[in-house]
């Protein structure tokens, strides 16, 4: 079993359309170690008997749910209730060993508690990211860029709520990648530079 000392916690922030869940779990990969994603959300949903695909859409689904309408607008009961359960679930998966998180203000969440929590921000050039969102999501360039543009908005006003920081501010991450790159040379980069922390612990 891996003793609590040596482990760590990799935790992704992103913006929308900039492929950060993709090197999130290639990271995950080549550290040999689990990534969690929308199975955390999964988790909360069974927690606390809201619907998954509430819960999913509290940070990073389509912006034309009623979460964001919502939550920008104020309605936050709900959401406040959620952030409680994934705080639950990031701390209960952290104890099982060293991981992957993506979003969920888990870099937060995790400081409270645990050491060698390394902290990456993903970002992208704006075309990089509507062709990214036009092709998942069958949409226009035009459409993509809107739907960009909303969900990095929900996602700066969660990360604010919750944490009291500034999404995206450099001081706020140990390190920021352009996935400009690629995703997977992101992912190497980012793999040697937790690898560098731990080696030095």
């Amino acid at each position: 079993m891996e003793k609590e000392k040596a482990r760590f916690y990799v935790t992704i922030s992103r913006q929308f359309g900039s492929g950060g869940a993709e090197v999130g779990s290639k990271v995950a990969a080549k550290l040999g170690i689990r990534c969690y994603d929308k199975s955390i959300s999964e988790m909360t949903s069974a927690v606390t008997g809201v619907a998954k695909n509430v819960v999913i859409s509290s940070e990073e689904q389509v912006a034309e749910t009623f979460w964001y309408s919502g939550f920008l607008g104020g309605e936050s009961a709900t959401y406040d209730k959620v952030n409680g359960a994934h705080e639950k679930v990031i701390q209960k998966l952290a104890k099982k060993g060293s991981c992957v998180f993506v979003g969920r203000c888990a870099s937060h969440v995790l400081e409270k508690e645990h050491d060698n929590v390394i902290k990456i921000f993903i970002c992208a050039p704006i075309e990089i990211r509507r062709k990214r969102v036009s092709e998942g999501y069958k949409i226009t360039p035009v459409e993509a860029g809107k739907l960009i543009a909303k969900n990095d908005k929900a996602r700066s006003a969660y990360y604010k709520k919750y944490t009291g920081k500034e999404w995206g501010k450099p001081e706020n991450y140990d390190l920021i990648i352009n996935t400009r790159i690629g995703t997977a040379k992101a992912a190497t980069i980012i793999a040697d530079f937790v690898k560098s922390i731990m080696k030095n612990k």
